[in-house]
């Protein structure tokens, strides 16, 4: 009986945890955006958060299929990650690191489309120092 009350309190702990529990773990939201379902290029301004090393996209509330995502530096540099691949709802995409030292970002952009209409889809980015 002890034990199948220990089991069922690691399970209730292990399934009440966010997905997304690890994503605060020096992660820094950078901002969101929403996404129609037409094809489409929306970006990102990031108001002044310092240094990135890594960034990582997020996608709520339906799946969105991602051409590209293009990281605008503050040196003007520009950094394309092609990603060309669905991101379901729930879920992040691999992260993306950027190279050398820590970089301030200035506007990231989003070559995308939401790949069903039955919800509205959001993009929140986060980056980590």
């Amino acid at each position: 009986m002890k034990y199948a009350f220990k089991l069922l309190i690691i399970l209730t702990t292990i399934l009440a945890t966010p997905v997304f529990a690890d994503i605060t773990d020096g992660w820094e939201r950078l901002g969101k955006e929403k996404v129609n379902s037409r094809l489409e290029r929306d970006e990102i301004r990031i108001a002044s958060k310092g240094f990135i090393k890594q960034i990582v996209v997020e996608v709520r509330g339906a799946a969105v299929f991602f051409e590209s995502v293009n990281v605008h530096l503050g040196n003007g540099e520009v950094m394309d990650f092609p990603i060309r691949s669905i991101v379901k709802a729930g879920e992040r995409s691999r992260v993306f690191d950027l190279p050398g030292k820590a970089r301030i970002i200035k506007k990231v952009v989003f070559i995308h489309q939401k790949v069903k209409d039955s919800n509205k889809a959001e993009i929140v980015l986060w980056g980590r120092k």
